[in-house]
């Protein structure tokens, strides 16, 4: 995570905490996520260009999707060399790439987008059980870029 995902999630944090300490009323917390969605997003991108399954080009770019990228139910003729599902669920796990997916459904699509017949109203606990969640995804892929590097590192060794 670069300094620039960190403000990110402190801000979110930070406006958790202030929300909880005022034990304001307001109507939807949605606000508190929003930051740290930002940041999963960025964390995304910088992961996928740190485990080699995207290139420079289009971590810099303006067409790579996140919700393209990690969805696991797009049709097999949209496919196309943006879709990153099965790499992820290849190099981490399906439970991971199904978690990283879940996360970026619940806790940036349904915080970020308005549905007709869904109000999307965020409590302030479901805010922060989302930080929770976009936390705990977090470190997971952090945990399997590090079996990852270590993987690679030992296929080096044995060469």
């Amino acid at each position: 995570m670069n300094d620039r995902h960190r403000r990110l999630v402190r801000t979110a944090v930070d406006l958790y905490e202030r929300e909880y300490e005022l034990k304001s009323d307001l109507e939807d917390y949605s606000f508190i996520v929003f930051p740290m969605s930002k940041a999963y997003e960025g964390f995304l991108k910088t992961s996928f260009l740190d485990l080699r399954i995207i290139d420079i080009k289009t971590y810099e770019g303006k067409r790579f999707r996140i919700g393209k990228a990690l969805n696991p139910d797009v049709h097999e003729n949209q496919r196309d060399k943006y879709w990153l599902f099965d790499d992820l669920e290849q190099i981490c796990g399906v439970e991971l790439a199904r978690d990283l997916w879940e996360t970026w459904l619940q806790c940036r699509n349904r915080v970020f987008h308005y549905y007709v017949n869904d109000d999307n109203i965020i409590s302030l606990d479901e805010a922060g059980n989302k930080l929770m969640q976009l936390s705990n995804s977090m470190k997971s892929l952090v945990e399997c870029q590090v079996d990852f590097g270590n993987t690679q590192a030992n296929s080096n060794i044995s060469k």
